[in-house]
């Protein structure tokens, strides 16, 4: 049942790129990661408190055994098939909100397109996605009418998810900025950008903040970083992340960073987690996308890799992100930036796979890392 969650243009895409292993990945992608990753903010804390005050929170956390302020939690599930009918009263979500449900989220209202009209508060009912796919069963704290015409509050409270992640930012550790909610991959990056209180830092596409806030953690909050995002809303809410995890090294700048040359900055190192197609998020109830959107999105990045290349004193690094699972995003987008003159550099941290044809980048599959599909390069301007 998995297939029909992929475009079929986008299935053979895949199957001409990854050969056998295709079918793994697809499926992989329909579920949530095995392993759900949290970073230690070690401005505020260390691991093995952390870990303590997790435990008293009643969770179970574990050590990542590739990074010192790496912990996650083991996923539970599923706790029912694909094909299950429990035969209950339907409420049916949006995608957004049933791919939250899917991984043990409460359903609230603003996530609710439609409801049987005789659910009335106490019921136990199902949840399905606008495409019918069961997420989970529950318990209505509304009635239909309440969820449909409601703007907030507590539709549904979930009681059997198909799949189950920790619910984290209720805890008093989050609130006290203990911890940031982070994938492994994402966690890579900002160590192989190796930054150095000396060294002016740009992230330029920075918003909601993680890459960002854990350069600072390894800077231990000095030196100078910009982070440029051009949207005004998310970069408020990183404001405010920033502020919950005490960080005081990081200049917020509102722009299209594709203009980042009009700043006139050279800078030391940049980070570049291009926008992409997203391919490689997890879980994915159905992907939209198809081989002629990886086509015109790497073309889109190569206006930000070009704003990249021109604000790079000669000598700097880019480290070049994606979470995406295309060739022509990844591997032929840095084809390019060698074709501009930069040149390859080994990652001193090396945890996923070699890349497509290319090996000094790293990919993460879905399948064999328990992880996002993502992509990382690390290069020099020569």
């Amino acid at each position: 049942m998995y297939l029909e969650a992929f475009p079929l243009e986008l299935r053979e895409y895949y199957r001409r790129l990854f050969g056998e292993e295709a079918e793994e990945i697809m499926a992989s992608l329909r579920t949530p990661v095995e392993k759900y990753y949290i970073r230690v903010n070690t401005l505020k804390t260390s691991r093995q408190k952390l870990m303590s005050i997790l435990r008293r929170e009643g969770l179970k956390p574990k050590r990542s055994p590739y990074l010192k302020e790496g912990i996650y939690f083991e996923r539970k599930g599923p706790n029912f098939d694909d094909d299950s009918e429990p035969g209950l009263p339907v409420v049916r979500a949006t995608k957004f909100a049933s791919e939250s449900v899917y991984q043990g989220a409460m359903l609230y209202a603003p996530g609710v397109l439609q409801a049987d009209k005789k659910i009335k508060p106490g019921d136990e009912v199902e949840i399905r996605d606008p495409r019918g796919l069961l997420v989970g069963v529950g318990i209505a704290r509304m009635s239909a009418k309440e969820m449909v015409v409601s703007t907030r509050g507590l539709a549904v409270e979930v009681t059997l998810p198909r799949f189950k992640l920790p619910s984290l930012s209720e805890l008093e550790s989050f609130k006290e900025g203990l911890f940031y909610a982070q994938s492994l991959p994402s966690m890579v990056v900002a160590h192989l950008l190796e930054p150095s209180e000396e060294e002016l830092i740009i992230d330029m596409t920075a918003a909601p903040g993680g890459k960002t806030s854990h350069i600072a953690q390894l800077m231990e909050n000095r030196g100078e970083i910009i982070a440029i995002d051009k949207s005004r809303n998310r970069l408020k809410k990183m404001e405010g992340e920033l502020e919950r995890l005490g960080v005081k090294n990081v200049k917020l700048i509102h722009m299209d960073s594709r203009k980042l040359p009009e700043l006139g900055i050279q800078a030391d190192k940049i980070l570049l987690d291009a926008p992409c197609t997203a391919l490689g998020i997890r879980p994915k109830l159905w992907e939209g996308r198809t081989p002629r959107d990886i086509e015109a999105t790497a073309h889109y990045q190569r206006h930000f890799i070009n704003a990249a290349i021109k604000s790079l004193r000669k000598g700097g690094v880019l480290v070049y992100s994606t979470c995406t699972l295309s060739y022509e995003e990844n591997e032929a987008n840095v084809r390019y930036m060698l074709e501009k003159g930069l040149k390859l550099e080994d990652q001193s941290l090396f945890v996923g796979s070699h890349g497509i044809g290319m090996d000094n980048v790293q990919r993460f599959y879905p399948n064999r890392h328990l992880t996002q599909g993502f992509f990382i390069a690390k290069l020099r301007k020569v």
